[in-house]
Parts: structure tokens; sequence; C-alpha cells
């Protein structure tokens, strides 16, 4: 079995950058990604996760590709800080905006399939495990 790890980069106005390291059900934060993944690494093994065939990590660096376009990340950004703004006073995004950033975030998770799929291919012996 393959373990995956994704690593995440956080960024919040006026505060230091973070990474989210993450495997299944567990994750780790750090201000690095080196940092977060070795983190992460330790948490599976105290666990008893049993030995894997391997590990995968892909680094997440929110950049436009072909799978995500600029403009769609810009408008998930503004909405995801309409929504954090709104539930901080108690409000809520409208019904258009909230089916517009449904619609957003599910784009982006078919758009990280993609990306996946993309990396299978040019990684013969992982496509072969599947």
């Amino acid at each position: 079995m393959i373990t995956t790890i994704e690593i995440i980069r956080e960024e919040k106005p006026l505060q230091q950058t973070i990474y989210r390291a993450i495997s299944g059900d567990r994750q780790a934060t750090s201000t690095t990604p080196g940092q977060a993944l070795d983190t992460l690494e330790r948490m599976l093994a105290t666990r008893g996760q049993p030995d894997s065939e391997g590990i995968v990590v892909i680094v997440q660096r929110f950049r436009p590709d072909a799978f995500f376009s600029a403009a769609q990340q810009q408008r998930l950004q503004e909405l995801m800080e309409q929504l954090h703004a709104a539930s901080a006073t108690g409000s809520t995004l409208s019904p258009e905006e909230r089916h517009e950033l449904e619609q957003l975030v599910d784009a982006e998770w078919h758009a990280a399939i993609a990306r996946g799929a993309a990396i299978l291919k040019q990684v013969p012996h992982l496509r072969d495990t599947h």
C-alpha cells in the first residue's frame, strides 16, 4: 500500500505562513513543508501504521494551471474570505454566493483529481500498482 501525503500552504493576512501535511485523518502543521512532513510521518509511525510500499508527497502550490484557472482561484479566495467574514459576524452568504462557492470547491476537487491522474501517468511504477 502506498501512503499519500498532501502538503498545503496556508496564508493568512498579517500572520506567518503555515504548511499543513495531511494523510487520511491525520494532520500536522509547521512553518516549513519539511517540518510538517516530518511531524506527520512521526505521528503515522507512532500510530502503528503498517509499513507502506512507499510514500507519495503532493505539495499543493495553488497556482493556476490547465485544471483550475487564475480567475477561478481568485473568485474562490474572494468567496472564502466572504464566508469567513460572514461567519465571524453571525451572518451567511447569499444563496447565489453559497451555490457559486460550492461549484468552485467542486471544480477544485475535480482539478485535484485530474492533477493526480496526470502525475500517475508520469510515474509508471505507481500507475501499475492500481
